[in-house]
């Protein structure tokens, strides 16, 4: 996994408090989405335990201007996760779920049931 905080712009917090049902993570009945709003990106990727901390192979599709997206099938049980957002590691602004990583940083955590 690569160290460093991102510089990278983030979307405004009450952005994410409001409009929970489009952006951040949650369960659904066939997986976990994964949705951000980065309208100057070009290109999103999600890294994490679950892909050994890969992000080239889950890379987001952009949704209209600016929303990214990505479904993915993941097993029962807790994982830690961050977005990298033109090659910029961060933690997932709109996921309230953080624990230290020993980067500095922070990883999102995501509880799948």
């Amino acid at each position: 996994m690569q160290s460093g905080v991102s510089t990278m712009a983030m979307p405004n917090k009450s952005a994410c408090t409001t409009t929970e049902e489009l952006y951040g993570v949650r369960q659904v009945s066939d997986g976990v989405i994964f949705a951000a709003c980065f309208p100057q990106a070009r290109t999103v990727q999600v890294a994490g335990d679950f892909n050994n901390w890969q992000p080239q192979g889950t890379p987001m599709q952009k949704i209209g201007s600016d929303t990214w997206q990505i479904k993915l099938r993941l097993a029962k049980g807790v994982y830690r996760y961050r977005l990298v957002v033109d090659g910029h590691w961060q933690q997932d602004p709109c996921n309230k779920m953080t624990e230290p990583n020993p980067y500095g940083g922070l990883n999102s955590v995501l509880k799948v049931d």
